[in-house]
């Protein structure tokens, strides 16, 4: 009974009111028509709510999103399908579907009867300024009954959702040389001849033990293993700074969702000219890197980039090492590092190969951290720009890379 009273609208509650009224001055009076005509308006807002409460709506919902990813800014058209799964028809009904906030206003719906196994087309566009998985629903009814004396809400429990991928600036026009194509010349170090022609390295941890090279390992007195298998596929390391304290700063409103945006943009770029790109950014982009994917999976991973405990920038710079190896391109954008990371960082570059980095300069010109770490990575042969605020990524790409283009 509750129920059936909380679904009253102002309607039901006035001919409840009504036919309350009646009955008791039907009683006093003592006019038995008076009584009956108030249980007959009193009882007919209950009765319909019990009716209402009995017969509930069996709907299902189905979303199609085209394009189901979109970059920042760009529209998705959203056919969301109504179908009466049930056996009886349905009322004539006010629908809305819950979006998240960041997809603007919520687009409401009539949908007419349905019979049995009939379907509704509704059809809408979303467009987001932010980046991320967002949410479609679920669908939200009011149904009323024909003469409005009750309504109650339900909801259609199915959800879809679009991805918004992080916006993309085309830096092919502004690039300077970077050196990529080095490790690309580079031929396959197979042996033809033998096992003395393999070309072999230090040991590393991780590396298999079934390609330790024992001569190499007798003649040096360290372990050895073999190079052969050493790929011809040019390769670029990619680091995102993604460290909380540092990039949510009050001064620094904007500086991560900067940073997400210009990894996106030079992923792209070397994507386009073949490099086997290696992403790697901490805790956000689930511990580890993520190795030589399509340029719209490196693009969802950073749609999902956050901020992150600092202590996870140690964890990255030891997996972005690993990566590296011998003559990867290696790319960092990142805010102002300790001593010891700068360090680390600046190390990580092996010599006769590329490595640029925007730091980003978040305290204004007297940033001393930022210009610390571009000058200890300036100091390793790294082509480093400063980038303050309000600097495009574009400009930044372009003031890195001609240091490099100097440089030679």
């Amino acid at each position: 009974m509750r129920q059936v009273t909380g679904s009253l609208t102002l309607r039901g509650r006035c001919f409840l009111a009504a036919g309350a009224a009646l009955v008791v001055c039907g009683l006093v009076l003592g006019f038995r028509e008076i009584t009956r005509l108030g249980l007959l308006v009193g009882g007919l807002p209950i009765l319909v709510g019990l009716i209402g409460v009995r017969r509930g709506l069996q709907l299902r919902t189905v979303r199609g999103v085209v394009p189901g990813r979109v970059h920042l800014d760009e529209a998705s058209d959203v056919l969301l399908t109504v179908l009466n799964g049930g056996d009886r028809a349905t009322p004539i009904l006010m629908a809305e579907e819950q979006l998240d906030y960041a997809l603007g206003d919520r687009p409401r719906f009539v949908i007419p009867r349905l019979a049995p196994g009939d379907r509704q087309m509704l059809p809408y566009r979303v467009r987001s300024n932010v980046r991320g998985r967002h949410r479609l629903g679920p669908l939200s009814l009011r149904i009323k009954d024909p003469f409005e004396l009750t309504m109650r809400l339900a909801v259609v429990p199915n959800v879809g959702e679009v991805i918004v991928l992080p916006r993309v600036h085309d830096l092919r026009g502004t690039r300077g040389s970077t050196g990529a194509g080095t490790e690309g010349t580079i031929p396959h170090m197979i042996a033809l001849h033998g096992e003395d022609d393999v070309s072999v390295r230090e040991y590393r941890d991780g590396d298999d033990l079934r390609r330790i090279h024992w001569p190499a390992t007798a003649r040096t007195g360290d372990l050895m293993v073999r190079q052969e298998d050493r790929p011809a596929k040019r390769r670029a390391v990619v680091l995102l700074d993604d460290r909380d304290a540092t990039l949510s700063g009050p001064r620094s409103a904007g500086s991560f969702e900067w940073a997400v945006t210009a990894v996106a943009s030079i992923c792209a770029l070397l994507y386009r000219e073949g490099l086997s790109i290696h992403l790697v950014a901490g805790g956000s982009v689930s511990d580890s890197a993520l190795d030589d994917l399509a340029l719209d999976d490196l693009l969802e991973a950073l749609a999902f980039a956050r901020l992150d405990a600092p202590d996870t920038f140690a964890k990255s710079l030891s997996i972005a090492s690993d990566r590296v190896g011998d003559g990867a391109l290696i790319v960092a954008v990142t805010g102002p590092l300790t001593q010891d990371d700068a360090l680390a960082l600046a190390r990580m570059r092996s010599a006769g190969s590329p490595g640029v980095a925007l730091v980003m300069n978040l305290a204004g010109p007297a940033d001393q951290a930022s210009e610390r770490t571009a000058a200890e990575l300036r100091a390793h042969g790294w082509a480093c720009a400063l980038v303050d605020n309000g600097t495009s990524v574009p400009d930044a790409w372009q003031a890195a890379t001609a240091t490099m283009t100097a440089r030679r």
